[in-house]
């Protein structure tokens, strides 16, 4: 076992530098490369429609919060009403232009129906982005047909 031990404070070392040396550099010009192709095309979300699910706290909360800084409009769900509104005061004083709180349960269906529909008929356009960040979210994919929706 010592000599297991002697071999490997001996080879480990060395190895390590010389593949960091080897690899790191090569890792941040990549990265450096995509920072720059990022900076040049990024896609801008201003005025488009965000749907956002579990918007009362957490990640949700969070990316109300981000996307208002952008100046999306955003279309904020959860089943706490009093919560998601503080985060809808929120997102309008970070820059977001129109803000539509809806009260619904997505593991319902009938809900799921309203807040696209709301969101739809209170915004005047689809929604660009939807983010389900609802923490038990379980159901069937099926692609929606939109036109039927409204």
């Amino acid at each position: 076992m010592d000599l297991i031990h002697k071999l490997l404070n001996l080879v480990a070392p060395p190895f390590t530098f010389f593949s960091l040396c080897l690899f790191l550099p090569p890792f941040y010009a990549f990265k450096f490369f995509l920072s720059t192709l990022s900076s040049v095309f990024s896609e801008s979300v201003e005025g488009k429609v965000v749907l956002i699910t579990g918007a009362s706290s957490g990640i949700g909360e969070y990316l109300a919060y981000e996307y208002a800084k952008r100046g999306a409009c955003s279309a904020l769900v959860a089943r706490r009403e009093i919560s998601l509104r503080e985060v809808a005061e929120g997102a309008r004083k970070l820059g977001s232009p129109d803000v539509v709180v809806i009260q619904a349960d997505v593991s319902l269906v009938d809900d799921c129906r309203r807040l696209v529909n709301e969101t739809m008929n209170q915004l005047q356009r689809r929604p660009s982005f939807l983010f389900l960040s609802s923490s038990h979210l379980v159901a069937l994919y099926e692609r929606p047909n939109l036109d039927l929706m409204v």
